[in-house]
């Protein structure tokens, strides 16, 4: 069972936190009910899990990349049992139907964990922007586990961590109209993930977040320097 820790959160963390316009305000946001969640990198990471339902924000290490001097790298290949939990962000369904970050801290070796809706994939769109020091960037990856394979002893083979083909490449650069200042949709790479089964180079199955061929969904959440990225869900069926 995952252990709950009252955390006392510094000011300099509380100073990364600011808020999002909302959605629809010349910002590239279209309108509509929304979730806001801020993912920030430390050189110092925080001690002890961000918990509470009200939480909104993600801590991950700064400069991180699986493979260094790669924001695109992942854990492709590596078997599940073997998994490096740093600079991950499990992905869940969550038992409500809501958003809800239940363990915000990426730096240790347990991962964050973030809570959504099972249907998320179809029902929204998510959308990235950079607001930290100019220079810097993040690299995410969708990826899962491929399902333990059992023979008819009942024996077990782990199997192996697959991703996305498809990841988000953003950078922060200086200036009114830098790069990375206004929300860009990154539907497809966050909440699918694009697989090339054929190992022909060309991604040929997208599967939705949380479909039952794979399981222990995450992102893979590399930085160059300390990069700090506001995510937007937006509702597309709104009732």
């Amino acid at each position: 069972m995952r252990k709950t820790t009252t955390l006392t959160i510094g000011s300099a963390f509380l100073a990364t936190v600011s808020s999002v316009a909302l959605a629809g305000t010349g910002n590239g946001l279209p309108p509509g009910p929304h979730f806001e969640l801020q993912v920030t990198a430390f050189d110092n990471c925080p001690a002890g899990d961000f918990t509470g339902s009200n939480r909104h924000e993600i801590a991950v290490k700064e400069n991180y990349q699986v493979m260094k001097g790669s924001l695109g790298s992942n854990q492709a290949g590596t078997l599940k049992d073997n998994i490096l939990k740093e600079n991950t962000i499990a992905l869940s369904p969550s038992p409500t139907g809501d958003f809800q970050v239940v363990d915000g801290n990426a730096c240790d070796n347990n991962g964050a964990e973030l809570l959504l809706p099972q249907d998320v994939s179809g029902k929204y769109k998510v959308y990235v922007r950079l607001v930290g020091a100019p220079g810097t960037g993040v690299g995410i990856t969708t990826c899962a586990d491929e399902l333990t394979l059992v023979d008819a002893n009942g024996n077990g083979t782990p199997g192996e961590i697959v991703c996305s083909t498809e990841n988000v490449i953003q950078f922060r650069t200086s200036g009114k109209g830098g790069a990375g200042l206004k929300f860009t949709d990154y539907t497809n790479q966050l909440l699918t993930l694009c697989l090339d089964t054929n190992l022909d180079g060309v991604c040929d199955v997208r599967l939705s977040l949380f479909d039952p061929a794979l399981t222990n969904y995450f992102w893979q959440w590399n930085t160059d320097g300390r990069a700090h990225a506001q995510l937007v869900f937006v509702q597309v069926d709104s009732p």
